[in-house]
């Protein structure tokens, strides 16, 4: 059982629920029973060790076998033309490998397929490159490429059919797989990042002519409707907000965070969120992105000696991110007060979950378990993992190891509980005797659980929340 609150309880339902109790058992249950009410658990500050949000590394770039920052999830980018090996033809070895890897060390992935990444070959298949092939004159120096990639023709029927096709086949085949928990959609523009500045069809002097490398915005989303009938799991993100986009199931990832972010300037993130009023597309769809590389290092000095970061604190609030690539916090770390700051500002991206009351109502042979959970965090959690009750024999059981007498899930809807909402969960359990203990196992074999923001979670168990002791 489930039911949403907004910071009052539902005091009479609670009142007629344990009448009906009590009326039960005057009619004749005969059953004894032990109700602890209503108790209160101690919650602590948001944790660093959760899934699927945070600050995460380049995993190409990040010596896994060092410790480091805190994360669970590892960035990486592929070429197209590692999976493409021809016409509708696919080999997802290297795929593969770099997903083992990663799980390897029980982090999820966030990622990234590109056809054109500035100083990088080109990641069109070869299929496309020969003799009567797709046009390859567009080169580059800019971005330091030196002619290395080209920008291919976004409106070359080929072009489309080849992402088409590649989506509709990377759907079927890893659509809801838990090694992945963002895909930003990429393909398009530089480094996959559907921008082709400055070849936006302006006047630069990069761009004398005023040539336009994107595609027509027609074309554009017809791409991106392509992943959303592809995915229906897998949370997806684009990079821009923009026009058309308001019926297509999609989140969206800001690469310039704390630098580009505030709506002070028209072409900014968040103005641009506001501009196509996709401010509140983060209730159901994540938000992620990278802090920009040149403020990564300084943005968490105190104080600020960036010359063009903003206020992160306020950029998560506004953005309602949920997980961002910072690779020098890896890659060369913080120390001192930026160290605790930057740890503070990785545990308030998402989500951050706590259970503020439990209740056990006991009676013969089974146990009515009830909590209030809480969402303090700035989004919601985007994959509906169901809550594991269990009742814990603490006599047979070591902490590495829990014997569990009894256990059976429950649907708490968590991407429904957005920011300052309370959800309670009921579950029943056959059994009365034992240590009452919830978690959320994570889908992912080895994955980092859900874990809660309370100072009773992982005190006896490895991934278990305990709520209290049970008993008829």
């Amino acid at each position: 059982m489930m039911t949403h609150t907004s910071n009052k309880w539902k005091v009479a339902a609670t009142a007629a629920v344990t009448a009906a109790l009590s009326l039960g058992l005057v009619c004749g249950t005969a059953q004894a029973r032990a109700d602890t009410g209503w108790q209160t658990l101690t919650t602590t500050e948001a944790r660093t060790d959760n899934p699927l949000k945070g600050f995460t590394p380049f995993n190409e770039n990040l010596d896994n076998n060092a410790s480091s920052f805190p994360h669970t999830m590892e960035w990486f980018y592929m070429p197209l033309n590692a999976v493409v090996k021809g016409e509708r033809s696919y080999d997802w070895a290297e795929f593969e490998k770099q997903l083992s890897s990663i799980k390897s060390r029980g982090h999820q992935a966030a990622l990234r397929f590109y056809l054109d990444y500035p100083t990088k070959p080109t990641g069109v298949p070869d299929y496309l490159l020969g003799p009567g092939g797709v046009d390859q004159s567009r080169k580059y120096n800019f971005y330091d490429n030196n002619g290395t990639s080209f920008s291919p023709d976004y409106n070359d029927p080929r072009i489309q059919s080849l992402i088409k096709d590649f989506v509709a086949e990377f759907g079927k085949n890893y659509d809801g797989d838990p090694r992945i928990g963002y895909i930003t959609t990429g393909l398009i523009g530089f480094w996959g990042e559907q921008h082709t500045y400055p070849m936006d069809g302006k006047s630069h002097t990069d761009n004398p002519n005023s040539a336009q490398w994107m595609p027509t915005r027609e074309v554009e989303l017809s791409y991106y409707r392509a992943w959303d009938a592809a995915f229906n799991t897998t949370k997806l993100l684009n990079r821009n907000p923009g026009q058309g986009l308001e019926n297509i199931k999609i989140g969206f990832h800001d690469d310039s965070f704390a630098e580009s972010t505030l709506p002070t300037i028209d072409w900014h993130f968040m103005a641009r969120m506001e501009a196509y009023q996709l401010t509140e597309r983060w209730q159901t769809e994540a938000i992620g992105g990278e802090v920009y590389p040149q403020v990564q290092l300084c943005v968490f000095n105190e104080p600020t000696d960036c010359d063009h970061a903003e206020d992160f604190s306020e950029a998560t609030k506004q953005t309602h991110a949920t997980w961002l690539v910072n690779h020098k916090a890896f890659s060369e770390g913080y120390s001192g007060a930026a160290l605790e700051k930057a740890t503070k500002a990785h545990a308030a991206l998402g989500y951050d979950l706590a259970v503020t009351q439990t209740r056990t109502v006991a009676t013969d042979g089974k146990t009515q378990v009830s909590i209030r959970l809480t969402n303090r965090g700035v989004a919601p959690f985007y994959y509906n993992w169901p809550l594991e009750f269990s009742l814990i024999n603490p006599q047979e059981s070591t902490p590495e190891s829990a014997k569990i007498v009894t256990s059976t899930q429950a649907d708490a809807n968590l991407p429904s509980l957005l920011p300052g909402q309370t959800t309670e969960v009921t579950a029943t359990l056959e059994g009365n005797n034992g240590l009452a203990a919830l978690r959320i196992p994570n889908p992912m074999e080895g994955g980092a659980p859900l874990k809660f923001a309370n100072a009773e979670q992982d005190t006896k168990f490895s991934g278990y929340l305990i709520l209290g002791s049970v008993s008829a």
